[in-house]
């Protein structure tokens, strides 16, 4: 597997009295921001049906989150950033997180099947030269606690839903499963036991604003479903539970490995 850290992180509905909890836990709160994501692929949408999802974020730069081995196209993978996985946390997924433009770049081309033109060396020329749209950009306010080595970010997107996560970061795969049992278990010491699914930010966007993207990935297996979007909570903050409804699935585990954003 890629060099790199290794994210793992369970997500979770954030309701009243989560940051209480965090306090009463002894977390401190690391920060709170603001911040606008762009998201980018061709027009037949080739980057994120090979489930590649390129971003620009506001204040951190070009990152690209791919598999760390070209995915063999297994329905029901769910591979997509944020999105919830069909699978028991005890199966984790991996992301491959690229932040150098060369290597951003360079894979951009290999999925693409074209060569690199001269003078890309900045990506955003090679978005340009490869005819690149952006198809998703929202902005997230988020609540970061600290707890040893977990983080806990509570988020609220623009367009009106709430997530949360619990995440721990490792530098060696044999480092996984203890992660991850520390992870679910302040998971539920903050009240969620991971019995329903909760989708993340982009999952819940491409059902409510890009509904031909969403199907498209079903499709190509990227997705293998997700509970119908929970209406829209535009008054609730990160503290106030978002209304996710029932799902077979359970809570999101996923593993995200790559190199960690300037």
């Amino acid at each position: 597997m890629p060099s790199g850290s290794i994210e793992v992180e369970v997500k979770f509905t954030a309701g009243p009295g989560t940051e209480a909890r965090l306090a009463a836990l002894g977390a401190a709160l690391a920060g709170s921001s603001s911040f606008r994501d762009h998201y980018y692929d061709t027009p037949d949408l080739r980057l994120t049906r090979a489930d590649h999802w390129l971003r620009l974020r506001q204040g951190a730069g070009w990152e690209l989150k791919c598999p760390p081995v070209p995915r063999r196209g297994a329905r029901g993978s769910s591979h997509v950033p944020d999105a919830p996985s069909p699978e028991p946390p005890t199966v984790a997924t991996t992301y491959q997180e690229l932040t150098s433009p060369h290597t951003i770049v360079g894979r951009l081309c290999r999925v693409l099947g074209v060569a690199p033109a001269p003078g890309w060396d900045q990506v955003s020329r090679a978005v340009a030269g490869l005819g690149l749209h952006e198809f998703a950009s929202f902005v997230t306010r988020r609540r970061s606690y600290r707890l040893g080595v977990l983080r806990v970010d509570l988020d609220q997107a623009d367009f009106g839903y709430t997530v949360a996560e619990v995440e721990a970061v490792v530098g060696a795969q044999e480092e996984v499963p203890a992660a991850l049992e520390g992870v679910m278990q302040l998971q539920r010491a903050l009240g969620w036991d991971g019995a329903t699914r909760v989708p993340g930010k982009m999952s819940v966007y491409l059902q409510r604003h890009r509904p031909q993207h969403y199907q498209a990935l079903l499709r190509a297996g990227v997705l293998a479903g997700d509970p119908q979007p929970p209406p829209h909570d535009n008054a609730s903050g990160p503290d106030t539970p978002a209304q996710c409804g029932p799902s077979k699935g359970m809570g999101l585990a996923e593993v995200e490995m790559g190199h960690s954003a300037p």
